[in-house]
Order: C-alpha cells, then structure tokens, then sequence
C-alpha cells in the first residue's frame, strides 16, 4: 500500500517518508541484502550485460562511494548469489566460485523482483505528487537508470549533510573521514531517520520526546537485523559526532537528535524534492506537463 502525502505537508516531510517507504519496497523483495553495497551490486546486475559484470569494476564504484574493500566486496556479492539473483561466472562464461577475477550476472529470479520493486517505485513517486490511479508504461532500462540516478544523487546530498554535521564538532580530519565512512552506510542512515521523523523535525509535535534506547532497538531490528549490542555502539558514535544527544526517560537512557543535525537533514531532505519531482517528470514526462507540481 502506498504511503499517505500531503501536498501542504513540508517538503522535507514528504521526501522522509519518501525515502523510508522505498525503503520498504526493497526489503520486501530483498529482505536480506540492506546494505548500500547490496544495492549496487543488483542495480549493477540488472542494467548490466548478459555475460556478466567484472567484480573489480563494482569494487572500484564501491571502494570510491563507500571505501568498500575487495574482499567485502566479494563478500556481499556472494550474499545476492546465495539469494540466487546473481550467478558467477570465469571470463569464458562458465560458472564459478567468487573472486576478484570473477563476473556476476542477473540471474531470471533478479529480473522478476526487480522488475517489480521497480514498478513498485514508480507507484510510490506517482502516489507522491497526487498521482494514485493511473500509472505511465514502464520502459525497463529508462526507468531503472532514472531511479539509480535519483538514489545516487541522494547519496552525494545525504554525505554532504553528515559532513556539515561532523565538522561542526571540531573533529580532526582523520575522524571526520572515518566518521564520514560509517554515516554513509545504510545502518546509520536508516538509525538517523528514525529518530528524525519521530522528533520535531518530522511531526508536528515541537516538544516530541526522545526515543528510549530499547525502542530504538525493537523497531530496528526488522529493519537492519542488528543486536542490542550493535545498536548501542552505533548510537554511541552517533552521539560523539554531534548527531545525537543523549537524555534520560523514567530511568532509562534515550536519544534525540541534536538541534545542529536536525536542521541540517530538515534542509538536505526539502532540498531533494526538486530533485524527486525531477524524477517523476522522467518517469511520466507526458502527465507531469499538465499536472501542476508543487516544489
């Protein structure tokens, strides 16, 4: 079911939930691959070529977007074959175990699913600028490419912010880069919006509380399968690079995002919908010149 939007809604409000209920999309049809690295490499398969895409070419995207080394990237490539959407194959086609020297291809299970988280996608853009019951036709390679550009240019947007954030903390440069490489993955992207949009900058409650820890936890656990344990450590450098701020409820510890990061993702967020409306445009070129959008 497509999320509820509001066109007299802030724009940032919008392009949140958005992003959380793409977010959805894709863990239904890829309920085990929630890394950004996953993401790439099934975008990277299904546009690719059917003999197969080198896994040094993907470890090169990777390693310059996220500072993936080869063998993690080997590793979450091995991930989407044991879900059998990709295969591996040796220069000659034939198949084979992983390794540097390796290709992977789609296989027919990733084309079906991904065909649909796509047509799922475009529904959710559609549903965004007030478009429920009329879809355009689905042009497979246009479409994916529009959709990867969207989330691609979101990515850049959503590393400036967490760079904004950091360096207002005084880091030195060595740790506003490794920062910077942990914000970036999915884990704390997916931690941050969470308690965006349950604070004040994502509801219209001005005085919202912070989320107990344990909450935090229970409600993440669908979504990036990690421990008790694994949550605290992430919340912990969240609070030491000037995203959270730590507070007490009825005893127990509890998270809020600062005043600093909250207007940071508030902006970066109404920034991308132009960028959104960009992409509904290319998606429905024909509807969205007679159908006023509002910015």
């Amino acid at each position: 079911m497509k999320a509820s939007y509001n066109e007299a809604e802030p724009a940032e409000w919008t392009v949140a939930r958005f992003l959380q209920e793409y977010q959805k999309i894709w863990r239904e049809y890829f309920p085990w691959l929630n890394k950004r690295t996953h993401w790439h490499i099934l975008f990277a398969a299904r546009r690719g070529a059917a003999e197969g895409i080198s896994c040094r070419s993907i470890h090169r995207t990777l390693y310059g977007s996220y500072g993936t080394d080869i063998r993690t990237c080997i590793e979450r490539i091995k991930d989407c074959e044991a879900d059998g959407f990709v295969k591996l194959l040796d220069q000659s086609g034939r198949p084979c175990a992983a390794s540097a020297a390796s290709l992977f291809a789609a296989t027919t299970k990733l084309r079906g699913s991904f065909d649909r988280h796509c047509q799922d996608t475009v529904e959710e853009v559609c549903a965004v600028f007030g478009e429920r019951q009329r879809l355009p036709a689905i042009n497979g390679d246009d479409t994916i490419t529009s959709i990867f550009n969207f989330f691609t240019s979101y990515d850049q947007k959503w590393r400036e912010t967490c760079e904004a954030i950091v360096r207002q903390k005084g880091l030195t440069p060595a740790h506003v880069h490794d920062a910077i490489d942990h914000l970036v993955t999915f884990q704390y992207w997916a931690i941050v919006m969470l308690l965006w949009s349950a604070g004040p900058f994502g509801t219209d409650r001005p005085k919202a509380p912070a989320l107990v820890i344990d909450e935090i936890n229970s409600r993440m656990w669908d979504v990036l399968r990690l421990g008790h344990l694994a949550i605290r450590e992430r919340i912990a450098n969240l609070i030491r690079w000037g995203f959270l701020a730590e507070q007490t409820i009825k005893k127990h510890k509890a998270a809020a995002l600062t005043l600093a990061a909250g207007s940071e993702i508030s902006k970066s967020l109404a920034e991308t919908k132009p960028v959104l409306r960009d992409l509904y445009i290319k998606l429905d070129p024909q509807h969205a010149r007679v159908v006023p959008i509002a910015s």
